[in-house]
């Protein structure tokens, strides 16, 4: 029987809060190397156009644009927002994404990275905020005991989500 993928998220959330003290007690166990997250490399048609809307929606700065003319020819850019950081890839003679990654329920049942998730103070309002500018919403917001969440889509049709985590 395949569980829901409200369920799901909503365990996710759950283990999302006990996660850093299972990561203390297991690092004897792991890497003798400390690990931070510094960026995802996302693939977008437009560079530009990405740039400019990571910026609206998200407040993300321009940090640097360059070229590689080698196999792939691509175009790309870091962005940042704080301490973490996106690097924006337009690649020459790329493939569109397939119609099922629009979708973050059905994109589950494939493997891979899903989404990217930017925790917020109040996920109602920054989705409002992000509405009110022409973002699209794919889902939610949902609220449950510990956590509102909601699925938006960039300019490309990249699914994200905010998180709001409750006290």
């Amino acid at each position: 029987m395949k569980t829901s993928y409200l369920t799901a998220l909503a365990a996710l959330a759950l283990i999302g809060t006990t996660a850093p003290v299972l990561a203390q007690e297991e690092a004897a166990d792991g890497p003798g190397f400390a690990i931070a997250a510094h960026h995802i490399g996302i693939s977008v048609p437009d560079l530009d156009a990405s740039i400019d809307w990571y910026h609206r929606m998200l407040g993300f700065e321009l940090v640097r644009k360059m070229s590689k003319d080698a196999d792939p020819e691509m175009d790309f850019a870091l962005i940042t927002n704080g301490t973490f950081n996106i690097e924006l890839f337009a690649v020459v003679e790329d493939r569109a994404m397939p119609d099922y990654r629009f979708d973050p329920t059905a994109d589950l049942y494939v493997h891979g990275v899903k989404h990217l998730a930017f925790e917020v103070d109040d996920a109602e309002a920054a989705t409002a905020e992000l509405v009110a500018k022409g973002a699209t919403i794919l889902l939610g917001p949902v609220v449950t005991e510990r956590t509102t969440y909601v699925f938006f889509a960039d300019n490309s049709g990249i699914p994200f989500e905010l998180i709001e985590f409750k006290d």
